[in-house]
């Protein structure tokens, strides 16, 4: 049975090391790949460098959006927090409430938006 354990925990530990090369693969030489491309095809049918620099920075944003993508998955939880400040007092809703208002058809008009 202790065998058993060790072996399993060495498979998902290579597991483990396995999907970090390949993650790092993704990240870094598959994602240049792609930024390059893109530069390429958008110079190709503009034949404006402009257009082709504008597609490096959009492609560099994301490269960078695509490394850091653990940082921003980890501030959303931050950012969505309610506050309980004095503006949602005002509205007479608590703190966290959010107002919705949705359309339904007149009668005898169709639907309205």
């Amino acid at each position: 049975m202790h065998a058993d354990v060790l072996v399993l925990a060495g498979a998902v530990d290579d597991v483990d090391r396995l999907a970090q090369k390949v993650t790092s693969l993704l990240s870094g030489s598959v994602m240049l790949l792609m930024v390059v491309a893109a530069v390429v095809v958008t110079w190709a049918k503009s034949k404006s460098v402009v257009a082709a620099f504008v597609a490096a920075l959009g492609g560099a944003a994301l490269w960078f959006v695509v490394l850091n993508a653990p940082t921003f998955r980890d501030s959303i939880g931050d950012d969505l927090t309610p506050s309980s400040s004095s503006s949602s007092a005002v509205h007479g809703a608590g703190a966290g409430y959010a107002v919705l208002e949705t359309y339904g058809p007149l009668p005898g008009r169709g639907e309205q938006r």
